[in-house]
């Protein structure tokens, strides 16, 4: 936990954190997405941690610092439970949801990063941490994007099956129709453009290390999904009604 500059708190990910630079490049790649797409998460970004930097868990040292991605902390917060689904006001974000974990390949959606945010009499979801993304989580590189498009990764059903049990949540409290689902997908690929995506990646501090062969291959790769939204939209109605 830290401080920001305008003292709201924040959960930091620090440069050189245990699990790599690349949990940073995933976190804001799918951060500036999720905002572009209108998905509820916390105010989050690139910020520098120094010197000066206020942690209270006293875990940063010289060689984290340098540029990290903060999430500002939602106080009035707890985990999802299946008993307040129905209570939950933007529950058909989950179609906007699951197709989004689908074109980022994200197989780590859990408990620990779905929250039920608390704002007056109201309960919404609010979604955060996408450090395990991209096919590979935290070691991608150009090789295993190629691998997944030669294997027409988009037909497999991984996503589904490690993310089971909190879809379940959504799907047992709401029915699940498929021209919804398309509809969101479609207005997916709508929203996420060769611009887009550009301009994101251009704001990925170099100093995370990622290659320009490797960025290009992930662009690619995300471009590759988007592509085949609509049997992704089938993998997805397929296997609930299985």
């Amino acid at each position: 936990m830290c401080i920001l500059d305008d003292d709201r708190w924040a959960v930091v990910k620090t440069f050189n954190n245990v699990q790599g630079n690349l949990a940073l490049v995933n976190e804001y790649i799918c951060y500036r997405l999720a905002e572009i797409l209108n998905l509820p998460m916390p105010a989050s970004g690139i910020c520098i941690c120094d010197s000066n930097t206020a942690d209270t868990n006293g875990l940063i040292n010289a060689n984290n610092l340098g540029y990290g991605f903060y999430s500002t902390y939602l106080k009035k917060n707890t985990l999802l439970k299946l008993g307040i689904m129905k209570y939950v006001v933007n529950i058909d974000v989950f179609y906007k949801l699951v197709i989004f974990d689908h074109v980022v390949y994200n197989m780590d959606r859990n408990m620990g990063n779905l929250l039920v945010e608390y704002k007056k009499k109201n309960i919404y979801v609010s979604v955060i941490d996408h450090t395990h993304v991209f096919k590979n989580q935290t070691i991608w590189n150009e090789v295993c994007f190629r691998q997944g498009m030669e294997e027409r990764d988009f037909n497999d059903t991984s996503i589904m099956e490690k993310n089971d049990f909190l879809y379940q949540m959504f799907y047992r409290t709401i029915d699940i129709q498929h021209n919804k689902l398309v509809d969101s997908a479609h207005e997916i690929c709508e929203m996420i453009t060769d611009e887009v995506l550009n301009d994101i990646v251009l704001e990925v501090p170099k100093e995370w290390g990622v290659s320009e062969e490797d960025m290009v291959a992930l662009q690619e790769y995300l471009f590759y999904r988007l592509s085949h939204i609509d049997e992704i939209c089938k993998v997805i109605i397929d296997y609930i009604k299985a």
